[in-house]
């Protein structure tokens, strides 16, 4: 598919002319409109004054566009297949100066042109405060309004007064990041873009990318096919120099980038067990907020994978810990876990409160609560309500009591008759049949419970 950089409009109709640089337009195709980001359709096609069904590249055409007015185009719009090149205000360049011209300093004002667009512009050059005729430099130029460019596009500049040709250049980077003068990187980028191989030129654009490079990116700040940069990108993946985090999209990462994100979660998995030796590992999803918003959620969930895979981190569930890893308590811990236990076990089913049984240890209280949570997950004490916590024995020979209920008086019971058979009182009845409600062992129908 083409992109047009010599783009023109006739006077009448929603008619368009200009020479297809690569590609062919079909008949009935669909094109997007650039600048203005608009999808069109092709009406109808002439070359050489005959109407043609395709045309190709070289071939100076007209295009008759359905889907806009005539009045929303101008000249210097580029014709191209969607998706494939975007619109851009700022342009790393390899700009020179005609031998003829004057002396142009950092931030001095031109005219652009490339192809049929023109615009105004301002010129940053990298690293130098000016630049003498006939010379060179790395340097980006910021447009006064949106234009359409690929990499390796040519173009001039002129000077604002009088307006005279001074220089030009090669487009290196269409959609380039906004930088500052004393960026010593970019110049180095920009010699790769401009002078590396295709393999290079990606290694060198992954390398200042820290987030990750996607695929449209790609396309869109080289005008690549597909094809190429799945190659560059498998290439470079062989010599170790990018991490192919996902193929379709295809999204990739610096390989050392990647390396010191798995080692910064293995150390902050580390660091979270040291503080918290009661706890079984860090929630996933603290883990992946430690690591800032630089770190898309696709990289983290690799970088986990990968850590557990070489056994260095396991994930249980949501929580993430050190490969084989055990809590471990000292003496006092191991005391007060059983005089917990020992309180909710002898209490049956008329608990005392948490906070009652924690008050009565002989260690701080925080501590107490994370002994409670690890009793909690092992599931050897149950909360059936906010205030509410059981020892699982008693809610055993809870259901044992309702089986021989069952047996005897029927599936049938009411909360009054609930309180009598167990000997509590409504504080402790209604919370406990409405767990039995949610285990399914019990079901409400009205003011009774049918036992299951």
């Amino acid at each position: 598919m083409p992109i047009d950089r010599s783009f023109a409009v006739k006077g009448f109709g929603t008619v368009v002319t200009g020479t297809l640089v690569s590609g062919e337009l079909t008949l009935g195709s669909e094109v997007e409109l650039l600048p203005e980001g608009r999808l069109v359709r092709v009406r109808g096609l002439q070359t050489a004054g005959e109407t043609v069904e395709r045309a190709s590249a070289g071939q100076r055409t007209a295009v008759n566009l359905a889907g806009i007015e005539h009045t929303r185009l101008h000249r210097g719009m580029v014709l191209a297949a969607p998706g494939r090149f975007g619109r851009t205000r700022r342009l790393d360049v390899r700009f020179e100066l005609l031998p003829s011209a004057p002396t142009v300093a950092h931030r001095t004002r031109l005219h652009f042109h490339a192809g049929t667009a023109e615009c105004g512009a301002e010129l940053w050059l990298y690293q130098k405060a000016e630049l003498g005729p006939g010379k060179q430099a790395w340097a980006q130029l910021r447009l006064e309004h949106d234009l359409v460019v690929a990499h390796g596009d040519r173009f001039i500049v002129r000077q604002f007064s009088p307006v005279v040709t001074i220089g030009g250049g090669k487009v290196l980077d269409p959609l380039a990041r906004r930088s500052t003068q004393k960026d010593s990187g970019r110049s180095e980028f920009l010699k790769t873009l401009d002078e590396g191989t295709r393999e290079e030129a990606l290694g060198a654009m992954v390398q200042r990318n820290v987030l990750g490079l996607g695929l449209a990116e790609i396309v869109l700040r080289t005008g690549w096919q597909e094809g190429e940069v799945r190659v560059a990108a498998e290439n470079l993946s062989r010599a170790g120099r990018v991490r192919i985090m996902s193929r379709e999209p295809l999204t990739l990462l610096p390989t050392e980038l990647f390396g010191r994100l798995c080692r910064k979660l293995e150390e902050r998995v580390e660091a979270f067990q040291k503080e918290n030796p009661l706890l079984p590992g860090i929630p996933r999803e603290e883990l992946r907020a430690s690591t800032g918003r630089r770190v898309r959620p696709e990289t983290f969930r690799d970088a986990l994978a990968e850590l557990a895979k070489e056994n260095r981190l396991e994930v249980v569930g949501e929580l993430v810990k050190k490969s084989g890893s055990t809590i471990t308590l000292t003496e006092e811990e191991q005391r007060a876990k059983a005089q917990i236990l020992n309180a909710f076990q002898t209490a049956g089913l008329k608990v005392p409160s948490a906070k009652e049984v924690l008050g009565l240890l002989a260690i701080e209280n925080r501590r107490a609560e994370k002994i409670l949570q690890l009793l909690l997950r092992e599931k050897v004490l149950v909360r059936v309500a906010p205030e509410l916590i059981f020892h699982q024995a008693a809610l055993q020979s809870l259901v044992g009591i309702l089986e021989n209920y069952k047996r005897d008086k029927g599936e049938k019971i009411t909360v009054p008759a609930f309180k009598e058979l167990t000997g509590i009182s409504r504080k402790y009845a209604i919370p406990l049949l409405e767990y039995l409600d949610r285990q399914r062992l019990t079901r409400r129908a009205g003011d009774e419970r049918v036992i299951l």
